[in-house]
């Protein structure tokens, strides 16, 4: 029952394509991700939005990227959704190959936002040009989060919607 209820905010999003799928739940990722790291953001840092925007586009950019003007912005607004997107897509073309995610779509969507949040701050980040920082356990714990509830779980939801409705 509690499952159904869960699902259920995410009716609005169910799709007869594929592609509107992957965009449905990109977008919702994008947003509710943009959302909790403009706030997480501002608390541990006091980045207003745009600086936020900036931030990410110096994973690319590097650090200039933080002083520069509306570019900037723009640049980590498409980045941020590239990287929701292929997010989306990766699950999308997961979730028929893999019987597991169609299990528990709630347990494996969080354990796909935690994923998320393991390669990007393991693999992706240290890569970047981002400036580099001290790790911060509360930083950590709060960006897992996030997430898991906020990244993983709706795209799961949402390509578990399209799945189920293909199906039936």
């Amino acid at each position: 029952m509690k499952a159904n209820k869960i699902t259920s905010i995410f009716d609005f999003t169910k799709s007869s394509s594929a592609t509107k799928t992957i965009l449905w739940s990109g977008l919702v990722a994008g947003i509710l991700d943009a959302i909790a790291g403009v706030i997480v953001y501002y608390i541990f840092f006091g980045l207003n939005p745009l600086q936020v925007l900036q931030f990410i586009a110096s994973g690319i950019h590097g650090p200039e990227a933080i002083n520069s003007g509306f570019l900037m912005i723009l640049a980590g607004t498409i980045y941020h959704f590239i990287i929701a997107y292929v997010c989306a897509i990766v699950y999308f073309f997961l979730f028929p190959k893999l019987s597991f995610l169609r299990k528990n779509v709630a347990l494996m969507g969080l354990l796909f936002g935690l994923a998320i949040w393991l390669v990007m701050n393991l693999i992706v980040l240290p890569q970047s040009n981002i400036p580099k920082s001290p790790f911060d356990i509360n930083l950590a714990i709060v960006g897992i989060i996030w997430h898991m509830v906020l990244v993983g779980l709706p795209i799961a939801i949402i390509t578990s919607k399209y799945y189920t409705k293909k199906e039936n």
